[in-house]
């Protein structure tokens, strides 16, 4: 069975942006960052975030066999098999 992992929605992050815009620390000029886990963080640039076609795709891991499921860009679906219709995500790039 694949793994699922929860998928924040524009109404959660609507929630989430009211909830920052009423934080005293929050300012117009506040820089947004992205944590990847390492040791820095990157920044999201101006422009990073738009609107895009994706798809669903289950990948297999070699150890386990257990099955992980994710999305693609529908440009790029062919490469991963994915499977099911293609739906408008929000997408924040981190190119570099």
């Amino acid at each position: 069975m694949a793994e699922q992992v929860s998928c924040m929605k524009f109404s959660e992050l609507k929630e989430l942006v009211a909830t920052l815009a009423a934080n005293d620390q929050v300012t117009a000029d506040t820089k947004i960052f992205l944590d990847t886990g390492w040791d820095s963080l990157q920044e999201i640039l101006p422009g990073a975030v738009s609107v895009a076609s994706a798809q669903p795709f289950q990948v297999q891991d070699e150890l386990t066999k257990e099955f992980f499921g994710g999305y693609v860009l529908a440009e790029k679906s062919a490469k991963f098999e994915s499977s099911g219709a293609a739906e408008a995500v929000i997408v924040i790039q981190n190119l570099y």
